[in-house]
């Protein structure tokens, strides 16, 4: 659970930092233009937030399947990080499945901006997670 957890926060974090570069160019100028933070703010949260969201749907589905995810919280996180892997693989297999030029590739930011929205319901719902009282003692 707490894998689950600290993988939520980081692909979250990497969608905030996404969020807040596209929504003002957006309602601004209607165009995300691409440039010298683009690779900053776009490409690199996706390199990072990508693989943390394949380790929280991996996660989860070993939390839900031993059945350690017994709370809403857990669920919504499995859930979302699951979303945004299943969409970030059908935006691939869209721009290198068919016959394409691979600039759709260039939309793989939006599964995150797309699945972690679920995920953050999860997160507001579990809060911050606690430790054990033993392990406080020491």
């Amino acid at each position: 659970m707490r894998t689950l957890w600290a993988v939520s926060v980081v692909s979250l974090l990497c969608t905030v930092a996404m969020w807040v570069f596209a929504v003002p160019q957006l309602v601004f100028s209607g165009v995300i233009d691409v440039g010298p933070y683009f690779g900053l703010m776009m490409v690199l949260p996706t390199l990072v937030g990508l693989p943390c969201a394949v380790a929280g749907t991996i996660a989860g589905i070993v939390c839900v399947v031993r059945q350690r995810a017994r709370n809403w919280a857990a669920n919504l996180m499995t859930l979302g990080q699951v979303v945004t892997v299943a969409l970030a693989v059908a935006i691939v297999v869209w721009a290198l499945g068919f016959a394409t030029t691979g600039w759709e590739l260039i939309a793989l930011p939006t599964s995150l901006m797309i699945g972690q929205i679920v995920v953050v319901a999860g997160l507001i719902k579990a809060g911050r997670p606690r430790m054990p009282r033993s392990a406080r003692a020491s």
